[in-house]
């Protein structure tokens, strides 16, 4: 398998040729036609998604929301057995992001948030707002007793369905702002996705260590308390200013902002939980009910749907985090100058094309799009066991033909210089399943070290970086070491660079870099070389 320039080239343009119009409404011109949508999928007993959930591809939405992404803290206390992953510890893993991810279906059911997606140990969601002014304090208030009906569901859960197996602590990370909302998924697999710095500086603000909620000094402005600028990401919101702010609507559909009692709510969640689990419709958190596999490569063979908790796979592989690094701006800036339909334009053309290099040139497998990254997994070897060398030039080839693919992406599109392409890849075992609340509102998850840590490469990236994670590093073809230095990071490597690098050396483990005596041999002639700049 390999990356050509021609081929890309050809694709790149079909997919510009093909790639939608967009229409682009505002929230309030959206909604009227969702609710009409709504209530004739209700007379037909059709079920109906919520607003903005699975938007037709050609369409794209500026919407005023609050975003809230809910990060585990004490993640690896579940997924680490004496410091390493096993077969019991990710089992261990899987079944408690099962019990979160129901848990925090369950709690969006009963309040005004509704789920964006799940993603390793972070949940994402939103609370649009239905005003024309901006988001006000009502909105962000119900966004407040969402998060306080997760986390006392979560507990609850916990203590009666898991015997305290997990008890997690959670970092909540809220910023408002305007967004826009489109959808690259279809059928069970939908994929919401909300542009913009709202969504982007929520992500940032759930990532740390110390549990809490903490807000941006927009969420800070609408609440009427202190702003605390750069450090707002050490500073949460204490119990008494969460309890004072949340909000939820009564049986009336009135706003109540007084402190409420919240037991029987979340008794009553867990109620029929647990008669769910008596009547077997869901597992039984205190039984182990994981059963893994090896899958043998190509893994763009993979189908999601067919995956489940005694269907899940796990095998060692590469994970690799690919993200446009600008692009936050790039879309704030087309939402202020109402080049929106341009730009989320670009994205479709540049996030296909990034599928089809993985899958189609690489054979590895799309885990999910966040936001303008996309998450991939790649693997080489038997339907036994992985060959994790050449697994990780395979993935060091496929992160040149991304960068390629960009940069033949740049040139087609145009106006995109302001962007670049970061990628973090790790080698680690890795769990593959399909986990959550019952049916089509499952979702798909891969997660692990390796999958923390690429993404964990991929932010110490500059612009257009690529860097290896330690594992990766280790077992990589020495040949690579003319390219990378000795923390595994280049600033730019394309196809050409990786392919003529690793042709013009015999295969063979690399040593650890200070030990290694490597001497390039004589280059052969570039080929496919494509130089974006």
């Amino acid at each position: 398998m390999a990356w050509n320039e021609a081929t890309a080239l050809e694709r790149i343009n079909k997919l510009k040729e093909k790639a939608p119009a967009f229409n682009v409404q505002r929230f309030d011109d959206y909604l009227p036609l969702y609710e009409a949508d709504r209530a004739i999928r209700a007379a037909q007993k059709q079920p109906a998604t919520p607003p903005l959930f699975s938007l037709p591809k050609g369409k794209a939405v500026v919407v005023d929301t609050v975003q809230i992404y809910i990060a585990i803290t004490n993640y690896d206390e579940f997924r680490l057995e004496e410091g390493r992953e096993t077969e019991a510890s990710h089992e261990r893993a899987m079944r408690l992001l099962h019990l979160y991810y129901s848990a925090a279906d369950r709690a969006i059911e009963n309040t005004a948030a509704q789920r964006v997606d799940f993603h390793s140990g972070r949940v994402h969601a939103v609370v649009l707002e239905r005003g024309k002014q901006g988001v006000t304090r009502d909105t962000l208030s119900q966004a407040l007793a969402f998060v306080d009906d997760f986390r006392q569901v979560a507990d609850a859960a916990n203590r009666e369905l898991a015997k305290s197996e997990f008890s997690a602590k959670f970092r909540v990370g809220i910023d408002v702002g305007t967004c826009v909302a489109i959808n690259n998924g279809t059928g069970c697999e939908q994929e919401p996705m909300f542009l913009g710095s709202a969504a982007n500086h929520a992500a940032k603000l759930a990532f740390g260590k110390e549990p809490g909620v903490y807000v941006s000094d927009r969420v800070r402005a609408l609440l009427s308390i202190q702003k605390f600028g750069v450090i707002n990401e050490f500073v949460g919101l204490s119990a008494s200013e969460m309890a004072v702010n949340a909000a939820r609507q009564d049986a009336s559909g009135r706003l109540v902002f007084e402190e409420q009692d919240r037991r029987a709510y979340t008794q009553d969640v867990v109620s029929n939980w647990k008669e769910e689990i008596q009547r077997g419709e869901f597992p039984d958190f205190t039984n182990p009910s994981f059963s893994f596999s090896h899958r043998e490569p190509p893994l763009r063979e993979i189908d999601y749907a067919e995956l489940s908790p005694s269907r899940s796979i796990r095998m060692s592989l590469v994970s690799m985090y690919a993200d446009i690094s600008g692009y936050t701006d790039y879309i704030d800036i087309a939402v202020a100058s109402g080049g929106i339909r341009d730009a989320v334009r670009a994205l479709h053309v540049i996030r296909e094309e990034f599928q089809n290099v993985v899958e189609k040139d690489f054979g590895g497998r799309k885990v999910r799009f966040i936001g303008d990254c996309i998450h991939a997994v790649i693997a080489e070897g038997t339907r036994t066991e992985t060959d994790e060398r050449k697994s990780v030039s395979s993935a060091a080839l496929c992160a040149g033909g991304l960068h390629s693919s960009f940069g033949l992406c740049k040139l087609v599109l145009g106006n995109l210089d302001s962007l670049g392409l970061a990628i973090g890849i790790e080698l680690g075992q890795t769990p593959i399943s399909r986990i959550g609340i019952r049916g089509d509102r499952s979702v798909r998850v891969a997660s692990s070290i390796a999958t923390t840590r690429s993404e964990q490469m991929q932010r110490e990236c500059e612009d257009n970086g690529v860097k290896l994670g330690p594992r990766a590093l280790r077992v990589a073809p020495v040949a690579l070491e003319d390219l990378l230095d000795q923390s595994g990071y280049t600033a730019n490597m394309d196809y050409g660079d990786v392919s003529v690098c690793l042709s013009s050396t015999p295969a063979q483990v690399a040593s650890p870099n200070y030990a290694r005596a490597h001497v390039p041999s004589q280059p052969s002639p570039p080929r496919a070389h494509f130089k974006s700049k």
